[in-house]
């Protein structure tokens, strides 16, 4: 007959194949394995004491399920066994443990990721941590966790009572400065979700340093079917981005509203050393229209340093108290269109406005001109109207072609836009709230530990912490 096996059956019974192996001190058998199912009770006393698992539950799943005609998991536990302790738990001795008898492991992550859903002033924010990709199985996947024996008490407590400046003389005195500063309101809130992010970034590199000792090490199970199944680590890459952005000195040096493109450039100072700037353009494919994203670059370097789609500069920009521009750039476009062009996925203009024109040129000519001259006024007159003009009737060409007139306008409007905010020039939020703006995208951008959210979906760069991934 056959076994049900779910997932806590499955990862007790690697669980039971680890501690057997390091009792053996060599390669176990799948007989072996299922000999044991079937006498759990009659374990020696050091693999009981090094195998945490249900006993209660597991005493008679585990006899039902060898005594079935179903017996994959069995050999998968034993060849994942014998190839993954002498990699990684030969150096001692270890407890092995099924993945819900280490609470702290995943709470902690748990704990930090709540505290920054709460102090999100944003509903994209909170949306963002709430997503299913950012719970605990897709931050840390692993089924079972093996910890050295001779470390298990001082790493557990670590685990439970983690705190970033505990562990950190960097995250220590930003705390100590934040301090000195007025955490009340949104404010407050700010200053608490960036030592939150803060947080995160640094319990990633703890996990990361204890996997590279060896003292704590999870493990990720996919079934194996032969001994040489697939054996990576996910390794969470260690990245400064985040400390750095929380402490360096940013300044905005210059806004470019460039004619003859379809972007804006943003050149910024940090720490007084110049060349890095935010490319703000599409980046969609050319039979597509979609919003233009903000891409953190360095002069000199080819490689891109990060992207930033639009929600998030929106909810950086509310975030650091410069909700008040976002509202300015309504009230021009009301003042042109009344409220048919001012609902959005974002605080920005809706690419979805210039898709429908594709379908209704009538209305598309109607409209031209007005952007036109929106665009005159992101810019500060540095970008004339009869420019932009000229170059929508060349687009749009003898045959009429909306599509790459439309793209065109878009990208302008909202590269403008997002220039616009940062713009020095521009008075409609302080100097101090821009640089609050732009030194959150490099953080976001910079860390990899930070999430990227968009209309569609949320990418997690690096949200996941160092695990081993083992069979599939």
């Amino acid at each position: 007959m056959a076994f049900n096996a779910q997932t806590d059956h499955k990862e007790s019974l690697q669980t039971l194949a680890m501690a057997m192996r390091q009792e053996k001190g060599s390669d176990i058998t799948s007989l072996e394995l299922a000999e044991a199912m079937n006498n759990i009770g009659e374990l020696p006393a050091r693999t009981k004491k090094n195998c945490h698992i249900d006993y209660q539950k597991m005493t008679t799943a585990f006899n039902v399920w060898v005594n079935g005609d179903d017996k994959g998991w069995v050999d998968s536990s034993v060849y994942i066994a014998n190839r993954t302790y002498p990699a990684y738990c030969a150096r001692g001795e270890y407890i092995f443990y099924r993945q819900d008898f280490v609470p702290e492991f995943k709470g902690t992550y748990n704990r930090i990721r709540g505290g920054i859903k709460e102090n999100a002033d944003s509903s994209v924010m909170k949306k963002m941590y709430s997503l299913r990709g950012l719970k605990e199985d897709k931050w840390n996947p692993a089924d079972i966790i093996a910890i050295k024996s001779d470390k298990e008490t001082q790493v557990r407590k670590l685990l439970k009572d983690f705190k970033a400046s505990k562990v950190s003389k960097m995250s220590k005195e930003v705390e100590a400065q934040n301090k000195k500063m007025d955490l009340k309101g949104k404010t407050g809130k700010t200053i608490t979700l960036m030592e939150d992010l803060d947080e995160m970034y640094e319990y990633n590199k703890l996990i990361d340093d204890l996997f590279k000792k060896k003292e704590v090490v999870g493990i990720s199970l996919k079934k194996a079917t032969t001994k040489t199944f697939p054996m990576k680590v996910m390794r969470h890459k260690d990245s400064g981005g985040i400390k750095q952005a929380l402490n360096l000195n940013i300044k905005i040096t210059s806004v470019h509203y460039l004619p003859t493109n379809q972007k804006c450039i943003v050149e910024f100072d940090v720490s007084g050393k110049k060349g890095s700037f935010l490319d703000i353009r599409g980046f969609d494919q050319s039979k597509k229209i979609a919003d233009v994203q903000i891409q953190l670059s360095l002069k000199g370097s080819a490689a891109a340093h990060g992207k930033i789609t639009l929600p998030i500069v929106t909810m950086l920009t509310k975030l650091s108290r410069g909700r008040v521009a976002l509202s300015k750039l309504n009230a021009e476009k009301r003042k042109r269109f009344g409220s048919s062009k001012l609902k959005s996925a974002h605080g920005f203009t809706d690419w979805t406005i210039f898709n429908d024109y594709v379908k209704n040129p009538v209305q598309f000519s109607v409209d031209s001109d007005k952007w036109c001259d929106y665009i005159q006024w992101l810019s500060n007159t540095r970008h004339d109207s009869a420019k932009v003009k000229r170059e929508v009737q060349k687009l749009l060409g003898k045959k009429s072609d909306v599509f790459k007139a439309a793209k065109y306008l878009k990208h302008k409007v909202q590269s403008y836009e997002v220039g616009y905010i940062l713009d020095k020039d521009q008075k409609q939020i302080h100097e101090d709230i821009k640089e609050n703006i732009i030194k959150s995208i490099v953080t976001y951008s910079g860390s990899k530990g930070m999430v990227i959210f968009n209309n569609k979906n949320a990418a997690a760069y690096m949200i996941s912490s160092t695990y081993l991934k083992c069979g599939g």
